[in-house]
Parts: C-alpha cells; sequence; structure tokens
C-alpha cells in the first residue's frame, strides 16, 4: 500500500543523511512506500456493457418518468453509464 507521509519523511531524513549508503536506504524505503500493491482480490463486473440497443431503452424508460436507478436495475447495467446515455455523454459501445 502506497503510503505518501511516509514517503515524504523517508526523504526528508535522506537529505539529512549522512554517506551515500544511508542516502540510498533511505531514498529506497521512499520508493517503497510510493509503490501501490496490486489488491489481491478484485470482484467481477456484474453490470452488462451499455450497447446502443440499451442506450436508446434508457432514453425511452426516461421520457416515461423512470429513475436512474429503475432504468440500470431493467438493463442491469451501471447507473452511471445510463446517466451518460440519457445526456448525451454515450453512444453505446
Amino acid at each position: 500500500m502506497s503510503d505518501i507521509p511516509h514517503a515524504r519523511r523517508d526523504l526528508q531524513k535522506a537529505l539529512k543523511a549522512d554517506g551515500p549508503k544511508s542516502k540510498d536506504f533511505w531514498i529506497h524505503q521512499a520508493l517503497c512506500n510510493m509503490t501501490r500493491k496490486r489488491p489481491a482480490f478484485r470482484v467481477e463486473h456484474d453490470a452488462e456493457p451499455m450497447t446502443d440497443h440499451k442506450r436508446q431503452r434508457a432514453r425511452n424508460l426516461r421520457r416515461k418518468g423512470l429513475s436512474l436507478r429503475a432504468i440500470a436495475l431493467a438493463l442491469n447495467t451501471n447507473i452511471g453509464r445510463v446517466s451518460e446515455a440519457i445526456n448525451g455523454k454515450r453512444n453505446g459501445i
């Protein structure tokens, strides 16, 4: 996990350190704290992609007065994609 405040402290220690080995040690510690590790487990996507057909259906359902959440549930897609489709920001895949 990255820890930028800790890395900043390590770099400040490197500035104050005597000798190249000590400086290298603190710089290495700082770099380790600035590297983000990949999560061990990721959840699979369960929402289907927004196709052009779904985009048109979303617009039609919105005209009928359905909420964004209801449309997303009906189309089994992400509520953000529904919002983009309705507002003309998304044209499908």
